[in-house]
């Protein structure tokens, strides 16, 4: 259990470098802003799968906040395009 979580949170911190490193580092546009807004989506639903533990809740519970993720995925994809 404990080496899952250390991969875990490795995995975690290796997307946000990503995320920091695309943004630092690539031109900048529209394809670079959906790409991190899906690494950013992607951190989400792990974070709430793993650490929430809600991969073994009911679903109404999991789908509620998967969906408002999405919601805030999709807003941002929206609004920083």
């Amino acid at each position: 259990m404990e080496m899952k979580l250390t991969i875990g949170w490795l995995s975690l911190m290796g997307l946000t470098i990503l995320g920091w490193w695309l943004g630092h580092h690539m031109a900048t546009g529209t394809l670079l802003t959906l790409i991190v807004v899906v690494l950013t989506v992607i951190k989400g639903q792990w974070l709430i799968d793993q650490f929430m533990e809600l991969r073994h809740a009911p679903r109404v519970f999991r789908f509620l906040v998967s969906g408002w993720l999405l919601l805030l995925g999709g807003a941002m994809a929206v609004f920083l395009t």
